[in-house]
């Protein structure tokens, strides 16, 4: 959240009011960042639609868990939602945010802010121009050590917790990019925590035409956030992939390399880009659009089957 907040700051967005769960929580937030109202959900919608102008978008940072009943709360007040990835917990909770937004006629966007890198701009440039020649594997894993915490938020089922919905949706998030649709075949395999969430995930993918990717994900192991894109006659290499500013192509007669410093720390453009879309009055983003949202919830709730993560959630799924 406080990266989320120097980002809004600073290209000029003002940060009006915190929304939390917990009134001291959010309070002791409010107050060590300046920012001049706390609200529980259920006054800040009611303030929203008795208040025109207000606000002119919220965005949704809870745990995975309540972001689908947070940003329904905030779409029925009609106020446009950013909402932090993933989405939601699974496809069946994000059919309900889309369709609510649909319904309200209010703008919606999953905050998967990789896609709107620079650096991510030349990759795509790079592989449709044929640079590379055709993608042949997407190599990339984002992994950590964090402590066992069962409460904690990447640890907790109820919080629906685990490396995948936190960290394995990155290097989805790029093999997507490069193949620009579903895989045939998803084969996948975890450790499991006590609590049944996955600690280390590791994922095998194939798509249309003979691309395959090697994806991983870990909460209590250390990964390189180094992803190569290895075509038939060259390789792209982007250091930190998820938060990138440098990307490299190589080939046996080509190199160049790329370096888009972000104007404050990355999550400045998916908030330009929520703005523009406000400001042209779409209710959807064509860089991070619903269909996608969907596509990559769908995705990951046919990974957890495979490895058997569970949760509370997916008990509402008829």
């Amino acid at each position: 959240m406080p990266t989320f907040l120097d980002a809004a700051r600073g290209i000029g967005h003002e940060v009006v009011a915190v929304v939390g769960r917990d009134p001291g929580r959010a309070a002791a937030f409010a107050k060590a960042h300046g920012i001049a109202e706390t609200h529980h959900i259920v006054e800040a919608t009611a303030k929203a639609t008795s208040s025109a102008g207000w606000v002119d978008a919220a965005y949704v940072a809870t745990p995975h868990s309540a972001h689908r009943d947070a940003t329904l709360a905030l779409l029925e007040a009609g106020v446009p939602v950013l909402c932090e990835k993933p989405m939601a917990v699974n496809a069946g909770q994000v059919s309900e945010m889309v369709a609510a937004a649909r319904a309200t006629d209010t703008f919606l966007m999953e905050a998967m802010w990789t896609l709107h890198l620079p650096v991510h701009d030349e990759v795509r440039a790079w592989i449709n121009g044929g640079r590379i020649g055709a993608p042949k594997l997407v190599e990339a894993s984002f992994g950590f050590r964090t402590p066992y915490e069962p409460d904690s938020r990447l640890w907790s089922r109820d919080l629906a917790g685990g490396s995948l919905l936190d960290l394995g949706i990155y290097p989805l998030t790029l093999v997507d990019l490069v193949f620009g649709g579903p895989p045939d075949l998803v084969s996948a395999v975890a450790e499991l925590s006590t609590e049944a969430v996955d600690a280390h995930l590791a994922m095998v993918l194939a798509y249309p035409g003979g691309g395959l990717a090697r994806l991983g994900s870990a909460i209590n192991t250390r990964m390189s956030a180094e992803a190569r894109i290895v075509g038939e006659s060259g390789t792209i290499t982007i250091p930190a992939f998820w938060s990138a500013e440098r990307a490299f192509l190589e080939s046996p007669s080509d190199s160049e390399e790329v370096h888009r410093p972000h104007r404050v720390n990355g999550f400045e453009y998916q908030i330009l880009e929520a703005a523009r879309c406000l400001r042209a009055g779409l209710t959807e983003s064509p860089v991070v659009g619903w269909a996608w949202s969907l596509r990559m919830a769908g995705l990951m709730d046919a990974i957890r089957a495979q490895i058997g993560v569970h949760y509370p959630a997916d008990a509402e799924v008829s």
